[in-house]
């Protein structure tokens, strides 16, 4: 019997049970030429023999009336009423009934279920709609679910967008029940489409303490690229959100536009951002990095410029680089198929050229002599030599200030420190190239760290590893003892601000005030109620209550300030928002004011990885995508990698392994035309 096409009233339990059709081919059963039309016979089979026909029952092996002359009424009766281990199925559903080997339960299959998942797919592997249209694909559909009704590229596309729409709410609905201010990245990126894109992402810490990175707005930025533009694309996104009342900070590029758009920003928000907006610029820090370095590499620019073109003649063509690996393997060194050539632009790349080229020294050195060419000087590779430790110390820094996925705003303070010390470390400044290579980088850090984020400095404080201390240490290293008390005391009297401020803000909240509790136990509704004997205990508790709050009591924040500092263990993973969700019942209101200040991210990496992510989208092969498309497609790939726990250019520890999209961000490089 042939079972390669399902009937429009065919249920298929037969494709299940093919085995037990196999066991009874040894038997009478009819042939080709008297096949049964109706689906019913898909669940018998029917035996000749000297009396007549008969049919046998597939499930329960119960032996009817075979004839054709009686119809298959009573056939259709008995697997509807009497045998009890067939299953009706509705028309539109396979049901897989497993046997009693087969551990896998009963599957129902979902039409609608089915398209969503596929657009799910078609989103986060970044296919274009047309491959639900290509041979192939419909061909490998049809042998995994032979009733799953194919689409065309127009249908799959209105699935992606109502996908979008779907996840769009749920996120809405998180962010109105959310509890914590909202800190946020932006940037611009220009298509190869020549369409500017302006990035929106928001960071925050649930009630669990879990931080959270989404792309809420990813739309198209009108020419030209103006603070006013850039202003007026902000404003509607958070107000479209709803957001714009739980404004933490914004994260920015370093330059003039944005710092105006800040101050416009600030204005028209100020009323209900942390301390009126005056900390709310964060400025990205990882540019600033780059600015630095940039500056740095411009003082042996001869010597970095020496070694690419070593570097730029070996690896270009394959016999150079035949005759250099001959040299290696004389060296008893491996070989390479190419050597790292830098862009120039890309300081990160040109870190990993002096980095490779200084592990070959001496074999380019010999390749050199033996065929002619320009080798740098041993002046020019000792300089070549100095700029990469320092490099190393800042590419260490940018990585750590580029994570997205752990918080960043509380190591912002010790990699700044530390920057500085290195700049400022006499030991160091031996040679005369050094000394004008770490003025040069000096002069970048002061202009723009030399006065530190009050906000970046309170989420210091709030690392257990650090508190209060640790800023009294860094700024007895960096000013004089007049200015250090200055300054520390300016610190303080804004952590005491901002606390008071959460603890005024949870008083007026009911869920959270003690207070208010207390004083609906004890209204005079109660007291009518209950008798002198409880009157009077209440009495003395209300008299206990008013003696107590004479006398000055111990907050949470000088709890916290007076408890000993956690041990820094190096090479050892601290999670510093497991140790606040452990001590959340210790500091109530502490916790609740963490949970703001550490989703600041110091970088606007996460923003500028998005551009990573539309650059694939917007290819070549589908530059006809509209902004509300691209849009759609960028942010619910951002939203669905968090619920299949999909880790895309940001690590889960500090250490993370950066890729070169984001160092292509870091350097500046904002427009591709991938």
């Amino acid at each position: 019997m042939s079972h390669s096409k399902v009937g429009e009233n065919e249920t298929v339990e037969d494709l299940r049970n093919e085995d037990d059709i196999n066991e009874d081919t040894s038997e009478n059963v009819c042939d080709n030429s008297s096949r049964k039309r109706s689906w019913v016979w898909n669940h018998f089979i029917e035996e000749k023999n000297s009396e007549g026909s008969t049919a046998k029952c597939k499930y329960c092996k119960k032996v009817l009336s075979g004839s054709t002359k009686g119809g298959t009424s009573h056939l259709k009766r008995h697997l509807e009423n009497v045998c009890k281990k067939y299953q009706k199925n509705p028309t539109n559903q396979l049901l897989l009934l497993p046997s009693s080997k087969d551990p896998i339960k009963c599957f129902k299959f979902n039409q609608k279920e089915s398209r969503k998942i596929l657009a799910k797919f078609i989103i986060c592997a970044e296919l274009p709609f047309r491959i639900v249209e290509h041979t192939v694909f419909l061909d490998f559909m049809r042998s995994l679910q032979p009733l799953f009704k194919i689409m065309g590229r127009k249908t799959v596309k209105h699935d992606c967008m109502a996908l979008y729409q779907e996840e769009r709410k749920k996120l809405h609905d998180v962010f109105k029940n959310l509890s914590s201010r909202v800190s946020f990245t932006t940037d611009i990126w220009t298509s190869n489409q020549k369409i500017g894109y302006i990035s929106f992402t928001a960071h925050y810490i649930d009630s669990d303490f879990t931080l959270h990175k989404k792309i809420i707005s990813f739309k198209k930025l009108p020419y030209p690229h103006t603070g006013f533009a850039i202003e007026d694309a902000v404003k509607k996104c958070l107000v479209e959100w709803k957001l714009d009342y739980k404004i933490c900070a914004i994260t920015l590029d370093n330059c003039s536009t944005n710092d105006a758009v800040m101050r416009r920003l600030r204005d028209h928000f100020c009323t209900s951002m942390l301390f009126s907006g005056e900390y709310s610029h964060i400025r990205c820090c990882a540019h600033i990095l780059n600015i630095m370095v940039q500056d740095g590499m411009k003082i042996i620019h001869e010597a970095i410029e020496c070694i690419r073109e070593i570097v730029r003649y070996v690896s270009a063509s394959p016999s150079r680089m035949q005759a250099f690996n001959e040299i290696l393997q004389h060296m008893r060194l491996p070989a390479r198929k190419g050597l790292t050539l830098d862009v120039p632009t890309r300081w990160n790349s040109t870190y990993e050229m002096l980095h490779d080229a200084l592990g070959y020294k001496d074999a380019l050195i010999r390749y050199a002599t033996e065929h002619s060419c320009v080798c740098p000087t041993n002046d020019e590779w000792k300089k070549a030599s100095i700029i990469l430790k320092f490099l190393e110390a800042f590419l260490d820094a940018t990585k750590v200030f580029s994570g997205c996925k752990y918080p960043t705003s509380n190591l912002y303070l010790k990699e700044v420190w530390g920057i500085r010390a290195l700049l400022m470390d006499e030991s160091i400044d031996t040679d005369e190239t050094v000394k004008q290579l770490t003025n040069e980088m000096l002069k970048k850090f002061n202009k723009y760290w030399s006065q530190c984020n009050n906000l970046l400095v309170i989420a210091s404080i709030l690392d257990p590893r650090s508190k209060l201390i640790f800023v009294e240490f860094c700024y007895q290293k960096a000013f004089e003892l007049e200015e250090c008390k200055k300054k520390i005391d300016d610190i303080r009297a804004c952590l005491f601000q901002l606390y008071n401020e959460y603890v005024d803000a949870t008083r007026m909240h009911p869920s959270m005030s003690s207070s208010e509790r207390t004083s609906n136990f004890g209204g005079q509704g109660d007291i009518s109620s209950v008798s002198s004997k409880k009157k009077f205990g209440m009495d003395f508790a209300q008299f206990r209550s008013q003696s107590s709050s004479k006398r000055p009591k111990r907050s949470e924040l000088d709890s916290y300030l007076d408890d000993d500092v956690l041990p820094d263990l190096e090479n050892k993973e601290f999670d510093i928002l497991a140790w606040w969700k452990s001590n959340a019942a210790v500091y109530p209101i502490l916790s609740r004011m963490a949970r703001d200040v550490l989703a600041i991210p110091v970088s606007t990496v996460s923003s500028e990885s998005a551009f990573s992510t539309s650059g694939r989208v917007v290819d070549q092969y589908r530059s006809s995508l509209s902004p509300s498309t691209v849009e759609a497609l960028v942010c619910t790939q951002d939203w669905l990698r968090e619920q299949y726990d999909e880790v895309a250019n940001c690590s889960s520890s500090v250490t993370l392994n950066v890729d070169d999209d984001t160092l292509d961000s870091w350097s500046g490089q904002f427009r591709r035309t991938e």
